[in-house]
């Protein structure tokens, strides 16, 4: 089964977009994956967002589905994460972990806003 997930720093209309992964893209399968551990167990931010980063690089390698960098575009069909199925976030010193569908009312906060954005 296809399932997708969306990576953000932050939460809220200030988060940043990271990336994306479709395929086997359950918090299962990223566990399995050495720098996927790292980002569901990162206390700080900057070990987060270079696993999310690592992640992306490495899905394809190991066979999982597709990594998207935000240097490619916004890859889904629907314009934010509540079409997601899984979505991580980093903030105050934690993961956080939702489902789109679950956390709508809360995904739907989250801009699909890329350091790039902060440069305009």
């Amino acid at each position: 089964m296809t399932t997708t997930a969306d990576f953000y720093d932050g939460v809220g209309p200030r988060a940043v977009w990271l990336g994306s992964l479709q395929g086997d893209a359950t918090p299962e399968a990223i566990r399995l994956i050495a720098c996927g551990r790292l980002l569901l167990n990162a206390t700080d931010p900057f070990t987060y967002v270079d696993a999310v980063s690592d992640l992306l690089d490495v899905w394809a390698d190991e066979d999982y589905g597709h990594g998207y960098h935000p240097r490619d575009g916004w890859p889904w069909l629907w314009p934010d994460s509540q079409g997601t199925d899984w979505v991580f976030s980093f903030a105050n010193g934690r993961v956080s972990l939702m489902t789109g569908e679950r956390g709508a009312h809360t995904t739907r906060l989250v801009a699909r806003r890329t350091a790039a954005d902060d440069e305009q």
